[in-house]
């Protein structure tokens, strides 16, 4: 499963092993536990990365209709999913997106992302 975490500062990106439901019971106990919302609905998320990093190409094909990818501009591309969401309200800008899009294509984008969080690093 592929976990989306967004902050008011920055943006994780990981893989875990395990499903959108565990996760989704996990964050209810500890919502009800803590006496806090939680609202869980149907969602996307998106996150950018550079239109010349090596593997971006192949995305699509690995597993087709999982993800979209759109130029952002000439030098970046947007890679949007589905998923649930997960957040403290419905408006919130802040939350977590989890979505099972396969193991093979989950591991690509999660290497891909952390990729693009080293701009001093050669893509090659």
């Amino acid at each position: 499963m592929l976990k989306l975490t967004y902050s008011d500062a920055d943006l994780l990106v990981e893989q875990l092993d395990l499903s959108v439901e565990a996760v989704v019971a996990q964050r209810s106990i500890v919502a009800l536990r803590a006496g806090q919302p939680l609202f869980v609905q149907p969602g996307y998320g998106a996150f950018a990365l550079p239109a010349d990093l090596p593997e971006v190409a192949a995305l699509t094909s690995i597993s087709p209709g999982a993800i979209d990818i759109a130029p952002c501009d000439t030098d970046w591309l947007e890679v949007t999913l589905r998923g649930t969401w997960l957040a403290d309200n419905s408006t919130s800008a802040e939350g977590i997106l989890v979505a099972e899009l396969g193991t093979d294509l989950e591991q690509r984008l999660v290497a891909l992302w952390e990729r693009s969080q080293c701009p001093q690093a050669a893509y090659s």
